[in-house]
């Protein structure tokens, strides 16, 4: 994709971010992802020029994504699907390209698993922001059923799995969030705090009921009124709310409403002029927080082929600096949502795969993998 925009790239610590701007050759200007859409035509790049500065932007073929579109077809007939959905938009809104087969629309409601997270880490943030606690905090002072743990938990370390918390079967339902995390704190450790990497879902119920106590409401309620809500993302849901709604792979949220999250995460927190996150905050979200890890082993990490966790998501692509380019927030049922910030793009992989996080992930990455691909052809 032709631009004669600078671009940013995200610079990450142990405790900030900040951005600065490369600047390419020649003229600097708008990105082709803020452009307005255009019409589907031939494959020539249309530019509308002013003095300054220039947009550039990228006009497909009718047959730009028609192997997007077989692959599509293909995993949902593999896997005995009722329906199968791609949607890859920019960053202006419009959509660049969808296709939905059978039973799944925009408008379906879908259980998305660990899709879940990447929402949960967002709304933990905007905590964050609010100075109300730092990612390094010991979450102690408010959950204090945790204080026995030396060296402590912190925020970070349960966002980005390297907290030593084991899976508890509370998390399969039937048990309040607030009783459920009293359970996790009570069991046994993997390994201590900040020693080695384990991805998990009990880290993110930990999570949910710290964001409970940090704004004194229920999970569902406060996801709403911080995340969800200012997103109007209206056809989202947390079952099992108000007491057990699960943080950590209990949304059902439809392809719309994912498709603002990720169009917000791409605006860098802004969402048409109202900050949802800071830009230090999405930042932090999609950076790798595991550098210092051997991931290698881990179960999950066999599945992704993806050896870099930010918080609640995955990098998929990184530069040369270790800046993320292309970071996703899939789901064991194969929901493949993912942002790309080298095309200003995002897209999605709408499905529900009950066979199975080792077989639906993949399945659903290698779709991914061509839109992405047909984009920046």
């Amino acid at each position: 994709m032709k631009s004669t925009a600078g671009s940013f790239r995200w610079f990450c610590g142990a405790l900030s971010c900040f951005a600065v701007v490369l600047a390419s050759c020649g003229n600097s200007g708008t990105s082709v992802a803020n452009a307005p859409a255009s019409n589907v035509g031939s494959a020539v790049e249309a530019t509308s020029t002013t003095a300054s500065p220039t947009t550039t932007i990228k006009v497909y073929a009718p047959t730009a994504f028609h192997q997007t579109d077989v692959l599509l077809a293909e995993r949902v007939k593999t896997a005995g699907l009722a329906g199968g959905m791609v949607r890859l938009g920019r960053a202006d809104g419009s959509i660049i390209h969808e296709k939905s087969i059978g039973s799944i629309k925009g408008s379906t409601a879908l259980s998305v698993a660990s899709s879940t997270k990447w929402i949960t880490a967002a709304v933990l943030m905007t905590f964050v922001d609010g100075g109300v606690i730092g990612l390094d905090d010991d979450i102690s002072k408010w959950l204090p059923e945790f204080a026995s743990d030396k060296p402590s938990i912190s925020a970070r370390q349960l966002l980005d799995h390297t907290s030593g918390v084991r899976d508890n079967s509370c998390q399969g339902g039937g048990m309040s969030l607030a009783a459920c995390v009293k359970a996790i704190a009570s069991s046994a450790r993997q390994f201590p705090a900040g020693s080695k990497f384990s991805y998990g879902n009990s880290d993110f119920l930990v999570i949910g009921r710290l964001i409970e106590v940090l704004g004194q409401s229920d999970f569902a309620t406060l996801a709403k009124q911080r995340i969800t809500g200012p997103l109007q993302m209206d056809a989202t849901t947390w079952p099992g709310a108000p007491s057990m709604a699960n943080s950590a792979f209990g949304i059902r949220v439809t392809v719309d409403d994912y498709g603002k999250f990720l169009n917000m995460l791409l605006h860098r927190g802004l969402v048409n002029g109202t900050k949802v996150l800071s830009e230090s905050a999405v930042a932090m979200v999609v950076s790798n927080q595991v550098a210092a890890y051997d991931t290698t082993k881990d179960f999950s990490v066999g599945i992704t082929k993806i050896p870099r966790y930010g918080l609640g998501c995955w990098p998929d692509v990184v530069d040369g600096f270790g800046a993320t380019i292309v970071v996703s927030g899939s789901g064991g049922m194969g929901f493949y949502p993912w942002v790309d910030y080298s095309t200003n793009t995002w897209g999605i992989i709408g499905v529900q795969d009950e066979r199975g996080a080792q077989l639906a992930v993949p399945a659903s990455q290698k779709v991914e993998l061509e839109a992405r691909a047909a984009i920046a052809r």
